[in-house]
């Protein structure tokens, strides 16, 4: 078995398994008799180690390990693999798009880490082919990726919050204000500036019942965007063939899923202005007015104190600072929207 390891610095966070430990994972996973022609390690993943494990016969599987339970992991980031394998039936509407899962073992027997395989699916992903599509292409997958999210946000759950041993609420502001506390002690660990985090803080708090307009949790990828999006050339143009890392599901307004965050704080950007025409065009136009704008500044608050911290952790300052930011921004513009 040929095993490829990726060179990583000094400073890597991103543990590292070894040839005797991956094989040993393929033999509980996939039967002592198994042949392996090739184990390796995937680049691009910023939390889970990932491997192309490639067999004898062609076939081709993933290897997904989490990180260990004693790493220094983000309060967002705890138990994602269990999260994510047990939300998995609930994207059951765009399953055809999605890994299915092969295996998965929590026992910690081999490892002291979670570990799963997965079914591999042959396409690019978006964002490194992205440049070489022509705007229409990029358009084509836009208004694709319009309908997908429609789909999945379309399933509907009991309760707002995580999937098991994730918390979970009745009301959706008890989870946002519970997110935006844990966020907000992130932040102090990180030693980050929270007085305009703590003033959104507030005013949320004030104005819960706006957030509690929203009823029905909704089921939300939590970290989609081009980068866990497969696509391949068909003969009228790209197709999205694939929807990767739902390890950051969850249940809430679909306004505050991941992606709907992005497209926000792009949304008065030019170079912006014709996918993002698409996309809502495929998903479905919005409602506008005071509260819905209220809660989509609240939401982008909640994503810009986790993208801080995120930021801050990997010492990317500038980010940081950008990022602190627009809080300031938000905390003037949140007051006109209450008035």
């Amino acid at each position: 078995m040929e095993f490829i390891t990726l060179e990583r610095s000094s400073d890597n966070k991103i543990e590292q398994l070894t040839k005797k430990q991956v094989l040993a994972m393929c033999h509980r996973g996939l039967g002592q008799d198994v042949q392996i022609e090739l184990v390796q390690e995937l680049a691009g993943g910023t939390f889970n180690t990932t491997y192309l494990v490639k067999l004898k016969d062609k076939s081709k599987l993933i290897l997904r390990v989490a990180p260990s339970p004693t790493s220094n992991i983000y309060s967002d980031d705890v138990a994602l693999m269990r999260r994510e394998h047990h939300i998995q039936p609930f994207f059951a509407s765009i399953a055809t798009l999605m890994p299915q899962v092969i295996m998965t073992d929590f026992t910690h027997q081999l490892i002291d880490r979670d570990y799963m395989f997965q079914s591999f699916i042959e396409g690019d992903r978006w964002d490194e082919v992205e440049a070489n599509l022509t705007d229409d292409e990029n358009l084509i997958l836009w208004e694709q990726l319009g309908n997908i999210t429609r789909v999945i946000h379309s399933t509907t759950g009991e309760n707002f919050g995580w999937p098991h041993p994730g918390p979970q609420f009745k009301r959706w502001s008890e989870l946002v204000i519970d997110r935006f506390h844990r966020i907000g002690k992130s932040m102090q660990q990180e030693q980050l500036d929270i007085t305009d985090f703590r003033a959104i803080v507030d005013i949320v708090q004030t104005h819960s019942l706006s957030l509690d307009e929203i009823q029905q949790p909704c089921l939300l990828h939590g970290d989609l965007w081009l980068f866990n999006i497969l696509i391949r050339q068909a003969e009228n143009g790209p197709d999205i063939v694939g929807i990767l890392d739902a390890d950051r599901a969850w249940w809430g307004d679909p306004m505050a899923d991941w992606l709907m965050f992005l497209l926000s704080v792009r949304r008065n950007e030019t170079a912006w202005e014709k996918p993002q025409a698409v996309f809502w065009a495929a998903y479905g136009r919005r409602e506008q007015n005071k509260v819905t704008l209220f809660r989509e500044e609240v939401y982008n608050a909640m994503h810009l104190g986790s993208v801080r911290v995120w930021y801050s952790r990997n010492k990317d300052l500038d980010k940081v600072t950008r990022a602190g930011q627009e809080l300031k921004n938000i905390v003037q513009i949140l007051p006109e929207l209450i008035a």
